[in-house]
């Protein structure tokens, strides 16, 4: 389900990741929250993702157009994946790390995660090179045959001050059958 779910997602914070504040919780702490959701079912699933929207108050319009273009090739896709039996029985745990760590490319914490029942609440707080900063916000439903998860995520940098990027992106997962023998 890690990767499944939530992995495309987190692949498009990967393009710019905040503060740490007070009260961030650790992984450990977060795996032990995510375990209480529901596993994933083994299968073939089929994921899509869009651009919900993208904006970069201050910057030339046509500039804005073409950054949001290039975030589309990645984000406007459907693809689909197996998740065999080991991955769905391995359950959140390696999702939670690759979260905290966005492939080296930046640092997040978890300063909120609530896995109530299928709702899933989170927020992350990620730095970067750079003074690199990016809140992200991660609002959903995940179960076992399905996720609809709407990442948030707002940004900037030291480096250019006053200026801020928004990005939403919504991911819904449905598992389409079994795996192809």
């Amino acid at each position: 389900m890690r990767k499944s779910f939530i992995l495309p997602l987190s692949a498009l914070a990967l393009a710019a990741c905040g503060s740490e504040p007070a009260g961030e919780k650790s992984a450990e702490e977060i795996i032990a929250e995510a375990s209480q959701m529901a596993s994933p079912l083994p299968g073939l699933y089929e994921n899509r993702s869009e651009l919900k929207e993208f904006s970069m108050p201050g910057i030339p319009a046509a500039q804005v157009d073409m950054m949001k273009q290039q975030f589309s090739v990645n984000a406007n896709k459907t693809n689909t994946f197996c998740l065999t039996q080991a991955q769905a029985d391995a359950g959140f745990e390696d999702m939670v790390r690759q979260m905290g760590d966005m492939g080296g490319t930046m640092q997040c914490k978890f300063s909120q995660f609530d896995a109530s029942g299928a709702k899933l609440d989170a927020q992350l707080n990620c730095s970067g090179e750079g003074g690199m900063t990016m809140n992200i916000g991660m609002d959903g439903t995940v179960e076992p045959e399905r996720s609809d998860v709407t990442m948030t995520m707002k940004g900037g940098s030291s480096m250019a001050p006053g200026m801020e990027m928004t990005m939403i992106v919504r991911g819904q997962t449905t598992r389409v059958g079994d795996c192809p023998a």
